[in-house]
């Protein structure tokens, strides 16, 4: 095949894609975890969804929420995180519940009258995208009443269900900063509250693993058994690589076996650092076509990841400095720690004396790091070892402070 019919055929978007929601067709694998979801939110039931950042887990409730949408199912799906309060939250909660449940600005006020009237809700239509927008009255009182706003919304939002003879899921990703701003007591309002629902479903999804496991699998906290959990793991490398085969292939690039177990080596089998990764990959085989005059059509090889992944790391060199420039020395030295010796025995004498950290520091070291979200503690066969949340972090570290090769 020449070079011209190579180009001929070749797509011109990179078919490795991340950084974005990933619509349900767009999936690697996820079929049996989709379904899983979907019943969920078809059944009305309670749904705890717990996986790491860079999972996948946003997109995953994406395509759940467009399969239940298609299937005349109310879904409101917000990101907890977004908002920087829970009276903000919930002000958007209701005003999104309003617009799918009351067409008109009319509707919407006698329909806020009957099921929230208590909340003070206030009503105006957009005229830009013309649609009807809720704020609330309660709000705006304290600080302090936030949580109970946020309860009384998802009572509203129960009430407008039965009303309107709507089914309604609510979806509300990074749950976990609502009870980090509410504590133990937002657990016991928010379960005393939904679990007298019978309108409408919810997904509670998160990426702080170690703590929504702890909050659904305690019996002395209040979501405990309130409804079915969801751990969201690894793609099996089988579908992934299937998947990255196709991607490559189909541009009329040939592929080195070796070359896509070395992507997911690299990337430590992380669905966004994959696509990462792979995304760079593409690119450069694409310069390597237009640069080619005739011929064998340009080939994946390990020494092409390797390349890939040099070029992405000083691409991401400035990023990454400004966050280890803002650890302290000891939370450097953990985080050297985590990525020479896998994450694994971190606070054993060993360690703490190869990488120059008291154990008591390293501990101190490691839960900072959790905290700011850089790495994460889980338990692997009975160990506890910790996991770079970017594991193109830990790369960037090996590449730029030469630290022992994995």
């Amino acid at each position: 095949m020449t070079h011209r019919k190579r180009e001929a055929a070749r797509p011109l978007r990179n078919p490795f894609e991340y950084g974005r929601e990933l619509g349900r067709d767009e999936l690697v694998d996820r079929k049996d975890e989709l379904r899983q979801v979907v019943r969920s939110l078809e059944n009305m039931g309670k749904l705890f969804l717990i996986g790491p950042r860079r999972y996948g887990k946003t997109s995953l409730l994406a395509a759940a929420a467009s399969v239940a949408a298609d299937s005349g199912t109310t879904v409101l799906r917000y990101d907890a995180e977004r908002y920087e309060s829970l009276d903000l939250l919930a002000a958007a909660l209701l005003s999104g519940a309003t617009r799918f449940l009351a067409s008109t600005t009319e509707r919407a006020g006698a329909l806020l009258a009957r099921v929230a009237g208590a909340l003070r809700p206030e009503i105006a239509y957009d005229i830009k995208d013309q649609s009807v927008r809720v704020s609330l009255g309660a709000a705006k009182d304290a600080a302090e009443n936030a949580l109970p706003v946020l309860v009384d919304v998802l009572d509203a939002i129960e009430r407008m269900a039965e009303a309107t003879e709507r089914p309604v899921v609510v979806i509300l990703d990074e749950f976990q900063h609502i009870i980090k701003q509410g504590g133990e007591t937002a657990e016991r309002q928010i379960r005393a509250a939904v679990q007298t629902h019978r309108h409408v479903g919810y997904v509670f999804a998160g990426s702080a693993t170690r703590m929504l496991a702890d909050m659904t699998s305690d019996p002395g906290r209040a979501f405990y058994k309130l409804g079915a959990r969801l751990f969201l793991g690894l793609i099996p490398r089988d579908e992934f690589t299937v998947f990255l085969r196709g991607g490559f292939e189909q541009a009329g690039f040939t592929v080195d076996a070796a070359a896509l177990v070395r992507i997911l080596e690299l990337a430590h089998d992380v669905p966004y650092s994959v696509q990462r990764l792979a995304h760079e990959c593409w690119e450069g085989l694409r310069v390597d076509a237009s640069e080619a005059t005739a011929g064998d059509a340009p080939q994946l090889t390990v020494d092409h990841v390797e390349r890939a992944l040099v070029r992405m790391l000083q691409q991401e060199d400035a990023a990454y400095t400004q966050i280890w420039n803002s650890l302290k020395l000891q939370q450097k030295r953990a985080l050297k720690a985590a990525v020479v010796e896998d994450g694994r025995a971190l606070l054993s004498s060993d360690v703490s004396r190869r990488h120059r950290v008291p154990t008591g520091s390293m501990q101190k070291a490691l839960a900072a790091l959790d905290e700011r979200g850089i790495v994460r503690e889980e338990s692997v066969a009975g160990a506890v070892r910790y996991v770079l949340e970017d594991p193109l972090l830990g790369r960037w570290l090996r590449w730029s402070q030469q630290l022992a090769a994995p």
